[in-house]
């Protein structure tokens, strides 16, 4: 799930996210499926999208919505067939450009490795950029092709030297179980000198990876003193792992008063209710979680729904939400391992 998010934010560095602004002035239903997208609120935008089409409104465009939408949705297939159809529908480079890096997306998440290096050779005929080549090494790993997944990552870095690059190849050779590789990267990472909140964030999550917990706190209250919301996430979940859950619920809560993502909020606060035992604190907690999360925020707080009924030793209603989760989310492997667990009860 994670490493999913990790993947698309990287390929957003060079990606035209908000091409053209959605365009000026349209239809509603353009317009609203295209503030929808923007939200996280996928199957909104993908009906949104779909009806412009039957209106014949920026159809290319629409296509490309309604790819994205798919490919948040986990339908690649979907999504791929989308971005084919827009990239005939439009023919500009920088239009070529930002559908054929989701387009790789798609197709290296539905494990289409050569299609996706294909679309990648594609996107150098308009100018590689750093997430072209990070995109590429990925997929020389996944291909056992160690060599030359480190050269396109060393490119990467030479294009895009900021911290969330070096976290992404990180996060890329952790996929393989190459940790030490992915680790010199980090330190190459640290090397930088840090300047905004955003900067202190990122290198506490690196000394975080290298389990440096002290310089990772340190870095993050930086950060969270420089305005940097997404530190107190952050030092939520480092409390809870030092069992200190009073300590992270008083970051969630600063965070929430802050004005941060409601769902991530409660989500964090759920967890602490959790490690003090209090089930029902924590199913309240998701369920106003669930009524401000977009698409992406979704499948943790049900997933830690399911986990609070088996606290709870509601196995009927666990194994009822499990049931539940894996028609949404069939490819998780916690959840499926859960699924068994709690089926064996």
């Amino acid at each position: 799930m994670k490493r999913k998010k990790i993947l698309l934010a990287a390929l957003a560095l060079g990606s035209l996210v908000t091409l053209t602004a959605c365009g000026a002035k349209k239809q509603s239903a353009y317009e609203q499926a295209c503030e929808s997208l923007g939200q996280g609120k996928y199957e909104e935008a993908l009906k949104g999208f779909q009806e412009s089409v039957i209106r014949e409104v920026k159809v290319p465009y629409c296509q490309r919505g309604i790819g994205i939408a798919w490919l948040k949705l986990g339908d690649y297939g979907q999504a791929i067939s989308s971005f084919e159809e827009a990239l005939e529908g439009e023919d500009s480079k920088r239009f070529q450009k930002d559908v054929l890096s989701y387009k790789a997306v798609a197709e290296y998440e539905s494990g289409r490795m050569k299609e996706s290096l294909a679309s990648c050779e594609k996107i150098k005929e308009y100018g590689a950029d750093a997430s072209c080549y990070y995109m590429i090494g990925k997929i020389g790993l996944q291909l056992d092709q160690y060599d030359a997944a480190k050269s396109n990552f060393d490119m990467a870095v030479e294009k895009d030297t900021s911290y969330a690059m070096f976290l992404d190849i990180y996060q890329a050779y952790g996929e393989k179980d190459m940790d030490a590789d992915g680790k010199a990267y980090l330190s190459r990472a640290l090397a930088l000198s840090p300047g905004s909140g955003g900067d202190h964030y990122q290198r506490g999550r690196i000394y975080y990876f290298m389990g440096d917990i002290p310089n990772a706190q340190t870095e993050l209250l930086k950060a969270a003193e420089k305005g940097e919301g997404d530190a107190r996430l952050y030092l939520g979940k480092i409390y809870l792992e030092q069992q200190d859950p009073a300590s992270a619920r008083a970051m969630y809560q600063e965070y929430a008063q802050e004005g941060g993502n409601g769902a991530r909020a409660y989500n964090g606060l759920a967890l602490c209710d959790m490690a003090e035992g209090n089930y029902d604190g924590a199913l309240a907690n998701i369920e106003s979680g669930l009524g401000a999360a977009g698409q992406e925020d979704v499948q943790e707080l049900l997933y830690n729904e399911v986990v609070a009924y088996e606290y709870k030793r509601d196995l009927a209603t666990a194994k009822s939400k499990i049931t539940e989760y894996l028609m949404r989310f069939p490819d998780d492997e916690d959840a499926q391992r859960e699924s068994a667990f709690l089926q064996s009860r």
